[in-house]
């Protein structure tokens, strides 16, 4: 049988597609056309109705925002889409939408506007102006310094650009004359303005002649020549001193006011004095001149010259020397006087038969003698093996021979009577205090430190943040050692010389506390505590005071007294180890641990102003010795009260280095030293801050001081 053809097969690959021609198609009538464009009818007119929708939808969600620029010329686009706008007025939906405005001679805003949901809303943009340039000229043609608002803005003259625009305060400061100041309006925008600055000198013209003339003329320290001359000063307070071989130094500070001449005409210089270098053997015997006392040999004389002086020498236990002195101007000379011993008999016999006797701490053997002794005060110790030591104090007299019978006690007399009476004897005590390990205690249960003394320099610089222009950088050098209290003094000390001190309260707050330090006290009254200590003590007064007035002092007086500034500023200032501080603390201000008693957030509503975010728990004065002691082992220096320091206040004192000073010799105020618990700024708080007065406050006390020899 034969099989049926099979079709032939057609192969193909992926690279070669099968295509199929085109079969041809005759035009389509009208119906047909229209048949075959119905399907895309429905998609053109939803498109249509999709725009029409989101139109509404945009235009019922969007709102009519009006946007207002200053300047009002500025050109204000809106970064968004769509936008639509008429005028100043565009159409935006809620939201932030981008705007930038800008405009010649302003700063362009670039930013975000909230668009809110009122439907008609207005949003102001105010564009800053540039920053001007200012182009000032000086007369005369001098180089000074611009400041803008009291900030630096460079050299001038020339042109400083960058200027803020609006209203601003100019300054112009050039050495040597007046500050100009003037309010101006800067344009901005980058407009340069002029402005032609006319200096004021801020100088006065001096003329200074002497008799006899060529003394040096110096101002401030500062040589300027010799008179007759003629020379300009700056103004304000200046130091005028003139010095000339074989005349005594003149001086005197004056008030210079710009444009104002000083004519101080010939000054006479007096001679200047001599000078007697004055020792005596045996030492440290007293010294007046002409009947004053001038202090202790060995010591230095200046001595009117052409002139004979009476020089009296006094010590206890010797005779009196007076010689006759005289010495030409600015001549030395050297003298040593001999004190001859004035000397009496004291008589002793002493029980048991081998007791020793000690007088002023030296052996001088059998208890049992008669001695010849100078007629000052002795201490005499009579001691035996196993008896009690017997100490007494004895003063020989001129012209009386004294006798004394002593018997020691045994040690069994001596627990019998302890064992009666429950009571040991007291230990002996010297006129003085007791000393123990460089400590002295007074008749008032005060404890003084002794200090051997060192260099310090009083004042601050001009830099230093808080100077006050009272604050002379000096240097002082402390050669004799002193005694200085480790505590202010309190209430309850300061009652044992007056029962009836009140020293008050303040808005509510008591100051009266036993335990609180002595304040409203006067100056005055707190020298009167010092020389009623002194004679507790035995010991020679330092102030010189009659009927409550002070009207000097004995220098050379072991007696006590009120430190000096230099001592008081040493002992605060000046560390065993490292530099010389700044605040008490050793840091910066403000105080950052609870150091010391000063104007805290305990006393807000008490004082005035105080430190912020400090705490030291006291709103007032607190209990001396409440705070750590400084490195020398001093309490409250600074902090709790201020303190009366011995000096005489000068508001420009002289800036030569001195030894051992006391301060002016006379004034209408004293100085104060120390922060108190009223006070919290950045000058108070300085250890060189010098304070003035002479009345009693509440918030100033005082603390002792002495010389050990």
């Amino acid at each position: 049988m034969t099989k049926p053809s099979e079709p032939p097969t057609t192969q193909s690959t992926a690279a070669a597609p099968i295509i199929e021609p085109t079969a041809f198609r005759p035009p389509a009538t009208g119906a047909a056309r229209r048949a075959l464009r119905l399907p895309w009818v429905p998609l053109a007119l939803i498109a249509v109705l999709c725009t029409v929708a989101w139109v509404v939808w945009f235009v019922f969600s969007a709102r009519s925002v009006g946007i207002r620029s200053l300047p009002a010329d500025a050109t204000v686009s809106v970064l968004e889409w769509p936008a639509p706008h008429v005028g100043g007025h565009w159409l935006l939906r809620p939201g932030q939408r981008r705007v930038r405005v800008e405009a010649p001679g302003f700063v362009s805003f670039d930013g975000a506007l909230t668009v809110t949901d009122a439907p008609l809303q207005q949003h102001d943009i105010a564009l800053d102006k540039l920053p001007g340039h200012l182009r000032i000229a000086l007369m005369p043609p001098v180089t000074g310094e611009l400041f803008v608002d009291g900030r630096r803005h460079g050299a001038v003259p020339g042109l400083l650009t960058d200027i803020p625009a609006g209203v601003r305060d100019i300054e112009v400061r050039a050495p040597r004359y007046l500050d100009f100041a003037t309010t101006l309006e800067i344009e901005g925008k980058g407009i340069e303005q002029q402005l032609v600055v006319t200096l004021e000198p801020g100088w006065a013209d001096l003329h200074v002649d002497s008799k006899p003339p060529g003394a040096r003329v110096e101002i401030d320290g500062e040589l300027l020549g010799e008179t007759p001359l003629r020379t300009e000063l700056l103004a304000g307070r200046r130091l005028l001193a003139l010095s000339l071989g074989g005349y005594k130094p003149w001086q005197q500070t004056l008030a210079v006011n710009a444009g104002n001449p000083i004519e101080l005409g010939e000054i006479v210089l007096e001679k200047a004095d001599g000078r007697l270098l004055l020792d005596s053997r045996p030492g440290a015997a007293s010294v007046t001149v002409g009947g004053e006392y001038r202090g202790r040999t060995p010591l230095a004389l200046t001595l009117r010259p052409d002139e004979t002086h009476r020089v009296r020498l006094l010590k206890e236990g010797h005779l009196a020397v007076e010689q006759k002195v005289s010495i030409a101007s600015g001549e030395e000379e050297t003298l040593t006087v001999e004190l001859p011993p004035e000397l009496a008999t004291v008589h002793l016999e002493t029980a048991p038969d081998n007791a020793e006797l000690l007088v002023d701490g030296v052996a001088r053997g059998s208890a049992t003698q008669t001695l010849s002794l100078p007629t000052r005060t002795h201490e005499f110790i009579v001691r035996a093996p196993g008896h009690a030591t017997y100490q007494t104090q004895v003063t020989p007299r001129k012209g009386v021979e004294q006798r004394f019978r002593i018997r020691l006690k045994t040690v069994d007399e001596l627990a019998a009577a302890t064992a009666a009476t429950g009571t040991p004897p007291a230990p002996a005590r010297s006129a003085a205090g007791t000393r123990r390990k460089g400590l002295l205690e007074t008749a008032a249960g005060q404890e003084l430190e002794l200090f051997s003394g060192g260099t310090v320099t009083l004042g601050s610089s001009r830099g230093e943040r808080g100077h006050r222009a009272n604050e002379v950088l000096r240097q002082v050098t402390l050669q004799r050692p002193f005694y200085l209290g480790r505590r202010e003094v309190s209430n309850a000390g300061f009652r044992r010389f007056l029962a009836t001190h009140d020293s008050g309260e303040h808005q509510g707050q008591s100051l009266n506390d036993d335990e609180q330090p002595v304040s409203n006290v006067a100056w005055a009254t707190a020298a009167l505590y010092c020389n009623w200590l002194s004679r507790r003590d035995g010991l020679p007064p330092f102030y010189q005071i009659k009927y409550g007035e002070v009207l000097g002092v004995n220098p050379d007086a072991t007696g006590y007294r009120l430190p000096t500034e230099a001592e008081w500023e040493w002992a605060a200032r000046v560390p065993p180890q490292g530099d010389q501080l700044t605040y008490a603390w050793g840091g910066r201000y403000p105080p950052t641990a609870r150091f010391g008693n000063y104007a805290d957030r305990a006393a807000k509503g008490v004082v005035d102003q105080v430190i912020a975010d400090y705490d030291d728990g006291f709103a007032v004065a607190a209990p001396v010795a409440s705070f750590s002691a400084n490195q020398r082992g001093l309490y409250d220096l600074d902090g709790n009260v201020a303190e009366w320091v011995h000096d005489y206040y000068d508001a420009a004192p002289l800036a030569t280095p001195a030894t051992d000073p006391l301060g002016p010799a006379t004034g209408a105020e004293h100085v104060i030293k120390g922060a108190s618990w009223t006070q919290s700024s950045i000058t108070t708080l300085r250890l060189s801050y010098r304070d003035a007065g002479q009345a009693a406050r509440h918030d100033v006390g005082f603390r002792l001081a002495r010389y050990a020899q």
